[in-house]
C-alpha cells in the first residue's frame, strides 16, 4: 500500500460526497468501521490494494476510542493522511433540514442543533490530528473534487501548490485556510468615489494602490513567509497550502494583494489557484 487516507468530519459536511470522489481517484473506501478495527483491516487490506480510503464518522465514537485508533494508524503507516470536512453550524442545520436526514446523533440529543454540539465535542481530539481540514460551507461538489483531487495526485508529478483565496473580513474568515494576512490597515479605495464601484482587478485601483506606502514590502513579508512554509511543509510530505488575504469586504485590497501573490508566486515556479470569494457580494 503506498497511499492511505482516514476521511472524517461533521455530519453533514460531505463525507459521503468525498467518498465518492476519492473512489474516482482510484481509492479502495472502506466506511464505518469500528475503531478498534481499523488498524486489522488496513493491515490486511495493505498487500492487496495501492491507495485505501476509511470512512470514519461519528458513530464510531459510540463502539471506542477513534483518536487512538487514528494515532495508531499514522504510527503505523507513515504515509497515512487524515483528511476532516468541516462546515459552518448554521450550513450543516440546513443541509439536514433539506435532505430531511436523521443527524446520527439524534438519539442523544433533544435538536439538531444540539446533536452538532455533542459531535463537535466529541471530534474535538480528532481535527487537531488532522493533517488537512477542508472547509465545504461554499464549496460545490466540482470544488470539492478540485481540492481533494490536488491534494491526492501523486506528488512526483506536480508542484507545490499555493491556493489564494481574497475574502471579506465581515463575511468571515475562510476557515481551511493555513494562513490569513490582513490588509485592512492600507488605505481603502472603496471611500474614492470614482473607484467604488470597482474592484482589485481594475487598472484604477491597481495604481492607487501601487502608489501606498508599504504594500511592495508586505507582498514580499508574505512571499517569504510562505516560501519559508512551503519548504516545511515539503519536508512533512505535503505539497499545498492555503493562504487568505482579507480587507474588509474583500473587493479592493484583498483582491488587488490576491493577484499580485499569485503573480508573484508563480515566477518562484510555484502552481497556484486564485478564488475571489466575497468579489460580488455587497
Amino acid at each position: 500500500m503506498k497511499e492511505l487516507v482516514i476521511l472524517t468530519g461533521y455530519s453533514g459536511a460531505g463525507k459521503s460526497t468525498a467518498a465518492g470522489l476519492i473512489e474516482d481517484l482510484g481509492f479502495f473506501c472502506i466506511d464505518n468501521l469500528p475503531p478498534e478495527a481499523t488498524y486489522q483491516v488496513a493491515s490486511i487490506v495493505a498487500g492487496t490494494v495501492d491507495k485505501l480510503a476509511i470512512v470514519i464518522d461519528v458513530r464510531s465514537y459510540l463502539f471506542g476510542e477513534v483518536t487512538k485508533a487514528i494515532k495508531d494508524l499514522k504510527e503505523r503507516f507513515r504515509f497515512c493522511k487524515v483528511v476532516f470536512l468541516t462546515a459552518k453550524k448554521d450550513v450543516l442545520i440546513q443541509r439536514f433540514a433539506h435532505t430531511r436526514r436523521t443527524h446520527p446523533l439524534s438519539k442523544q440529543a433533544t435538536s439538531i442543533s444540539e446533536a452538532i454540539d455533542l459531535e463537535i465535542e466529541l471530534m474535538r481530539d480528532v481535527i487537531e490530528i488532522s493533517d488537512v481540514v477542508i472547509d465545504t460551507t461554499q464549496l460545490n461538489p466540482h470544488q470539492l473534487r478540485e481540492k481533494l483531487t490536488n491534494l491526492l495526485s501523486p506528488k512526483s508529478t506536480k508542484k507545490f501548490t499555493v491556493h489564494i483565496i481574497s475574502f471579506g473580513f465581515k463575511y468571515g474568515i475562510p476557515l481551511d485556510a493555513d494562513f490569513v494576512f490582513d490588509v485592512r490597515f492600507f488605505p481603502n479605495p472603496f471611500y474614492i468615489p470614482e473607484l467604488r464601484q470597482k474592484d482589485g482587478r481594475d487598472r484604477e485601483v491597481k495604481e492607487f494602490l501601487e502608489k501606498v506606502d508599504g504594500i511592495d514590502e508586505y507582498l514580499n513579508q508574505i512571499l517569504n513567509i510562505v516560501s519559508f512554509a512551503s519548504t516545511r511543509y515539503e519536508g512533512e510530505g505535503r505539497n499545498e497550502m492555503s493562504i487568505a488575504i482579507g480587507c474588509t469586504g474583500g473587493k479592493h485590497r484583498a483582491v488587488y494583494f490576491a493577484e499580485e501573490m499569485k503573480r508573484l508566486f508563480e515566477d518562484k515556479n510555484y502552481q497556484t489557484t486564485l478564488e475571489h470569494r466575497d468579489v460580488e457580494l455587497e
